[in-house]
């Protein structure tokens, strides 16, 4: 497909100037953020090779929401003087560039890139939104991207919504609820994002919500919104993007030209861009042209600008003693670091290392050259400044790590923790979320980090929690990131023969789709789906929204009509081709290799989660989300091996709930689910149809999810009544399981939390809602946590223990990647099938449990067969 890039050039020229450190011109005049934007641009030509480019710019005068809401972005501050004489030289660099740029009067480059976007994507374009602005989330769809620059990072569908908690099409809703401090937009005044994701999960739309508010719980939220109602509507037309601006411009007014040679050589000359010079224009004889897709020559310029002194410091810091910033020194920071304890954490694209005496030393990422052989290391995210420092697998797996805050933090509360401006707020109730399009203060970010450590060290050891860190999670940081940097193969080749493939089964489904329907319509459009199936074809009304028919697939399930299973069809290999296929051969590396990123303090019961890209969900159960997991293939004359935790989170529960019936299946080593169908059906294990079989397997897993008798009767489509008997019978032969159920409840609501078998503890303040909805889930929650946590637990006790095997024998193997219970290793054939049996017993002997765990392995070509 044919891509543009619809640059945010406020957003990116902003992040520049505080990324930078100063740089002056040959004039004496500051060129900090017009050099960091360059770099931007010079990437985007180097990687991205662009054919349609378009600088979105915002205008002096105010836009047309200023006469919507007169407090519009009020409280903005003046642009700094620094940056406001830099911008003469950003408004040359388009024209220089041949690079379209556009603003229109009475409107911002939001709404400017919004209606290209639209624009864009009808006309067969993938389009790439160049900005860190979050509103921009709600244009995403399959054709349209977000790409933040400087994080590296392209934000998908599915990517919003996991950092977000929705999905795009809901984001303006969502923007109306929190509403936005550094636009001034009012929102809906005392609800946070938690708090907007469960009532659009619950309502839908902001209307639908004010339609329902007396069902709105609980009271307290029932009256801010209320109260805010006004704020709320008036927030949602202020953060809605127009797509319909007329600028009167076509797709061919945004393809790149060729540079302006000369003109651009004396410009850079006058910034003194040396580097940029060489790197554009080499040395004067080879120009760049259209014609050779402005490739770029030599290496990519880095930040690597002269050391300059770290910001300055207020006498009011609340830090015992002042925080002094000193100049960059590689050499003084090595020998400071070998001769005293410091920490480290990155942001803003720089390094920060403080000392005990509140001495600090900052610099770009770039400048930062250090012999990080023999240091130990203590910081905020650990891995993520190995990652930013580029640090090699070999150094960091035999790097020293005394303590980092983020999973000191963790360990402590089980919730989120990779902000530490979130962090920070979290434990010492300050708040430095900078204002939108604002870097972080690293200034105050030293300062509140070198309390919090403090605060954390005391309190892990005031509750007994410096184990879980110790043992569990401080080992696994050189191994997660082994794991990031060597990435997996992916066979891009047969991905783009499956797209091929994908888009000829969507070009019939489609067919077949307006064949039934008796006339063609656009199948994404649930307004027109709606009118399709409710007014066409005239079949049954499930539910009704605001702005019609529903037409999801709950819906889609229920309908009785040939075109609901085609539709589910064509949504399913959709969502295949734009997720996956297409997708992950964008984020390979030069090798082809794919590199997820391991988050190790994010999810509530312990386990690690995968992003940019998720490689978690990537489908199992049918055979076209098989040939996804084909692609992912072991190098030449290598194989995968994969070993996955039998029915590891039903070991536990059989473990901790000390159920006989259950403990005796598995060391009889049954068919669990089949034995369970034999107890409650009061029937032979050979006598267990298919049916009593899916409905033990329904059960078995709904009871270690807290389910009840709705939940489990909404699974297996059965009554209430039916689905009470089934638990009832459970119950009655697996007592063991419904006494751990009551008193694990009983023990949650006397001291707020649960434990897993190895201490790892999961704080439940949903318990003291007066919300009996609320207090459900946390019943629920109580329920699962100590057996997804424990099997969590277990699995990173598996990949410490394999590790240090691997490590001691020297086996060489590659531990490539964890998803949910199961572990990826590449190697030589030989070396695989020589060691496969000894990972296992490793994996199979990581505690003594009253039942054995077991695990499966197998060795492939690729991730299918393997598995």
């Amino acid at each position: 497909m044919k891509k543009i890039y619809l640059v945010d050039v406020s957003s990116m020229f902003f992040r520049a100037f505080y990324a930078i450190r100063p740089l002056s011109s040959t004039k004496g005049v500051p060129v900090n953020a017009v050099y960091g934007f360059i770099s931007m641009i010079v990437k985007l030509f180097k990687e991205k090779n662009p054919d349609h480019m378009v600088f979105c710019y915002d205008r002096k005068e105010p836009s047309f929401r200023k006469d919507l809401y007169t407090d519009y972005k009020a409280n903005r501050t003046e642009m700094p003087d620094d940056l406001q004489v830099q911008m003469p030289y950003l408004k040359q660099v388009a024209d220089l560039f041949g690079i379209a740029d556009i603003e229109v009067a009475g409107y911002e480059a939001d709404d400017l890139i919004g209606t290209i976007a639209k624009q864009a994507a009808g006309e067969g374009y993938q389009v790439y939104i160049v900005s860190g602005d979050k509103d921009f989330s709600q244009l995403v769809n399959e054709n349209i991207f977000l790409y933040d620059t400087m994080k590296e990072f392209v934000y998908t569908i599915d990517a919003v919504k996991e950092k977000h908690g929705v999905y795009p099409n809901q984001f303006i809703d969502f923007l109306a609820i929190t509403g936005d401090t550094s636009d001034h937009v009012p929102g809906v005044a005392g609800i946070g994002p938690k708090g907007a994701q469960k009532l659009i999960e619950q309502f839908g739309t902001l209307e639908q919500i004010y339609e329902n508010i007396d069902k709105v719980a609980p009271a307290g939220v029932k009256e801010k919104l209320i109260k805010s109602k006004d704020d709320a509507l008036i927030s949602k037309k202020l953060v809605t993007i127009v797509t319909d601006v007329k600028t009167g411009k076509t797709m061919d007014d945004y393809i790149v030209r060729d540079f302006k040679t000369e003109e651009l050589r004396a410009f850079l000359q006058d910034l003194n861009f040396k580097t940029f010079e060489k790197t554009l224009l080499g040395d004067g004889q080879t120009n760049m042209k259209k014609g050779d897709g402005h490739k770029i020559s030599g290496a990519e310029p880095k930040f690597a600008t002269p050391a300059a002194p770290g910001p300055t410091v207020s006498s009011n810091s609340s830090v015992a003693g002042e925080l002094k910033a000193q100049t960059w020194d590689a050499t003084i920071v090595q020998h400071r670091i070998k001769n005293e304890k410091f920490f480290t954490f990155t942001a803003n694209e720089q390094i920060c290392i403080c000392f005990n005496n509140f001495d600090y030393f900052i610099a770009p990422v770039a400048d930062a050259k250090l012999d990080y052989k023999n240091l130990t290391w203590s910081g905020f995210d650990i891995k993520k400044v190995w990652a930013d420092l580029n640090l090699t697998v070999e150094d960091a797996l035999t790097a020293q790590i005394d303590w980092d805050m983020m999973l000191l933090a963790y360990c402590l509360k089980s919730q989120d923790m990779l902000d530490p401006v979130e962090v920070v707020k979290d434990f010492l109730d300050v708040d430095l979320k900078p204002e939108a399009k604002q870097p972080v203060d690293i200034v105050k970010l030293v300062d509140a980090l070198v309390q919090l450590s403090i605060v954390v060290q005391k309190e892990i050891r005031e509750k007994d929690l410096l184990t879980i860190y110790e043992k569990l999670e401080k080992p696994l940081i050189p191994i997660l990131y082994a794991m990031e940097k060597t990435g997996i193969k992916l066979d891009t080749a047969e991905l783009a023969v499956f797209s091929k493939e994908l888009a000829d089964d969507l070009s019939k489904l489609e067919t077949e789709i307006h064949g039934i329907a008796g006339e063609k319509f656009n199948i994404g459009s649930p307004k027109q789906l709606g009118v399709i199936l409710f007014e066409r074809l005239g079949l049954e009304v499930i539910k009704k929204t605001k702005t019609g028919y529903s037409t999801d697939n709950e819906v889609l399930e229920k309908l009785n009509h040939p075109i609901a299973q085609l539709l589910m069809s064509y949504r399913e290999l959709s969502k295949l081709k734009s997720t996956y296929v297409d997708a992950l051969p964008e984020m390979v590396d030069a090798h082809a290799r794919l590199h997820t990123h391991f988050n190790q303090a994010y999810t509530a019961t312990g386990r690690l989660s995968s992003v940019d890209p998720n490689l978690q969900n990537i489908p199992i159960k049918t055979e076209k989300g098989r040939k996804v997991r084909q692609a992912f293939i072991a190098e030449k004359g290598k194989k995968l091996l994969s070993l996955d935790y039998s029915q590891i989170e039903l070991r536990v529960l059989a473990h901790i709930s000390n159920d006989p019936g259950l403990i005796k299946a598995f060391q009889e080593d049954l068919d669990i689910h089949a034995a369970t169908a034999a107890e409650v059906f009061g029937v032979a294990v050979n006598a267990v149809t298919k049916e009593h079989r899916r409905i033990a397997k329904a059960v078995n897993f709904g009871i270690a999810y807290g389910q009840g008798a709705y939940g489990l009767a909404e699974t297996l489509g059965i009554s209430r009544t039916e689905s009470k008997d089934i638990i009832d019978r459970y119950f009655k032969k697996f007592s063991g399981i419904k006494d751990y159920i009551e008193n694990t409840i009983e023990e949650a609501h006397q001291k707020k939390y649960v434990e897993t078998l190895f201490g790892r503890r999961r704080y439940l303040t949903e318990l003291d809602s007066t919300n009996a909805m609320v207090k459900k889930f946390g019943e629920r929650a109580a329920i699962n946590a100590p057996i997804q946590g424990t099997a969590s637990d277990l699995m990173k006790m598996a990949m410490i223990d394999v590790q240090r095997a691997v490590v001691q024998d020297k086996i060489e193997v590659n531990l490539l990647l964890q998803v949910h219970d199961e572990l990826i290793f590449e190697g030589l054939p030989e070396v695989l099938e020589m060691n496969a049996a000894r990972i296992r017993v490793i994996m199979e002997n990581v505690a003594k449990f009253k039942v054995p765990l077991k695990v499966n392995s197998s060795i492939g070509a690729n991730w299918d067969q393997a598995h």
